[in-house]
Formats: C-alpha cells, sequence, structure tokens
C-alpha cells in the first residue's frame, strides 16, 4: 500500500514516531534505533510495509529498503508477526540475522522478547538461502538472489547455492553471467 513516506516528524514515542505527510499524521512503528535517530520538526523518511489485519492497519517504518527486505521476509515465518519481527530487528540488526541464518545459530534469535527455541528454529530453517550474508565488496542482494533462484530452480541444494555465492568473484557483474559462473564452479 504505502512503500515510502516522506515528512515532518511531530511526535517520537519508544515504539513508533508520528509523520506528517500532506496534511496527515501517520503513525510509523519503528526500531528504537531508527527513532532514536529522529528529532520533533525535521524531516525524515521511511521505507515502510503496510500491515493490514481484521481491525488495524499499521505501518512499519525503516532507514532503507535492506531492513524493509528482512522485515517482509521475517513475515514469511509461520508464527512471525511484525511486532516480532520489528522486535528481532531491533535487536539483532540485519547482518546479524544473515549471519545467524547462515551459521543456524538460534541462541541470537531467542534473545528477543517472544522468540522461543522453536520460532527461533523455524526462521533459521525457513529463511536459509533467502538471506545471503554479503560483505561490502560485492555487488546487491537482487543479483545474488537471481544467482539463488536459477541454480534452485535446477535442483542444486542450499548449501551447494551459498557456496557458489559465495565464492563469486566481485569483479562478475550481471546476473546473466554470474549464473554462468556459478554453474561452472558447480561443474567442477
Amino acid at each position: 500500500m504505502f512503500g515510502h513516506l516522506e515528512g515532518k516528524i511531530l511526535d517520537i514515542k519508544p515504539t513508533k514516531a508520528i509523520l506528517a505527510v500532506g496534511g496527515i499524521g501517520f503513525v510509523v512503528h519503528s526500531t528504537l534505533n531508527c527513532l532514536q535517530k529522529l528529532k520533533s520538526g525535521e524531516n525524515a523518511r521511511f521505507w515502510t510495509h503496510t500491515a493490514v489485519r481484521e481491525n488495524s492497519i499499521d505501518l512499519y517504518g525503516f532507514d532503507n529498503e535492506e531492513e524493509l527486505r528482512v522485515f517482509e521476509l521475517l513475515l514469511t515465518v509461520s508464527g512471525v508477526g511484525p511486532k516480532s519481527a520489528l522486535a528481532i530487528l531491533g535487536v539483532a540488526g540485519v547482518k546479524t540475522i544473515e549471519d545467524a541464518v547462515e551459521k543456524g545459530d538460534t541462541s541470537m534469535l531467542t534473545k528477543v522478547s517472544g522468540i522461543g527455541k522453536k520460532t527461533a528454529e523455524r526462521i533459521v530453517i525457513e529463511l536459509n538461502g533467502k538471506l545471503i550474508a554479503r560483505n561490502e565488496n560485492r555487488v546487491g542482494v537482487n543479483e545474488d538472489m537471481d544467482v539463488y533462484d536459477a541454480l534452485h530452480s535446477l535442483g542444486y541444494r542450499e548449501k551447494e547455492i551459498r557456496d557458489a555465492i559465495r565464492s563469486l568473484p566481485s569483479d562478475i557483474m550481471g546476473a546473466n553471467e554470474r549464473i554462468k559462473y556459478a554453474l561452472k564452479s558447480l561443474g567442477k
């Protein structure tokens, strides 16, 4: 519904901010880290996710598209709702979540209030392969996800795919070239 909002901060609460956009005050739920950067009266922008339920419409806002992407992936996990996903992001951050899922480490996820061992295990299992950790010198996640999708559709296992993506040189640009290189490395 709303993908991005920009306006003036009217008020900041511990878990949300009120953002004035075109004469309307939108309540935007966000992480503590994101909210601490804001000041009343100043302009701000959020990448947003709109959660529509039977009795409410809630907006969840993030500093960047990467946080929004991870938030929406967390929502795909059975038993994880918007408030839990926001709490996980607030405690861990994108990089830590990617690392935890990649390594199968549930201990970081269970530190979040309301996330038990079984839910943490479900997050690790269901997001394994969807979150691909990257370092600063690598190309964007979208190309790596294209490589992942292509290799997965060809029947390769998730561990093989992750290893192939990690071994891709950073100078290979474009999803097609990266897929070709990954297939060559898997064929050896």
